[in-house]
């Protein structure tokens, strides 16, 4: 992570996330500042693909598919090609809806396009986007829609407990 972290200043992760550059190149622009190999390196993201712990409240609502829903994410070809057969998110959720397949890392106009082809009539303010990053709740609120914070897994058992989806909605912090 020091590494994605020290390299995202120069705008590398949001390149792999715009594909403006696949796994490999990232993998070749990350194997020649750290030493190894290309290969070595898409082989250990790869691997710590297969290792990735989820949150067990906000995984379990997830996975319950209690109305339509949608991944939209701002990720790499790596998510998508490695991430969602590891886990079957395709058939935890309607739609997934990525940065890099549509080369934007607006929420904004990712969850626009995740309502459209989930093909339901929804308003903005109908669809509640559960976001960590609070820019994007703030984006996404600007344009009339729902947003949740999302601050841990404790935290959001017991917003959802308290008041659903709909109370979700209305919490600022």
């Amino acid at each position: 992570m020091v590494i994605y972290d020290t390299f995202d200043d120069s705008g590398l992760g949001s390149r792999w996330c715009l594909d403006k550059i696949s796994t490999a190149q990232f993998a070749d622009a990350i194997a020649e500042r750290v030493g190894l190999a290309p290969d070595a390196v898409v082989a250990h993201m790869t691997a710590c693909c297969h290792h990735i712990r989820f949150f067990d409240a906000t995984y379990r609502f997830f996975r319950s598919r209690q109305l339509p829903q949608a991944i939209v994410t701002v990720n790499p070809d790596l998510f998508s090609e490695v991430i969602v057969p590891i886990y079957g998110f395709d058939s935890d959720c309607n739609v997934i809806v990525t940065s890099w397949e549509e080369r934007t890392e607006d929420k904004r106009i990712l969850n626009r396009l995740a309502i459209d082809r989930l093909g339901i009539d929804c308003a903005n303010h109908e669809a509640l986007l559960i976001d960590n990053k609070r820019t994007n709740i703030d984006d996404w609120i600007s344009i009339g829609g729902a947003g949740y914070h999302y601050l841990g897994d404790e935290r959001f058992a017991r917003n959802l407990a308290a008041g659903g989806l709909d109370g979700m909605a209305a919490i600022t912090t």
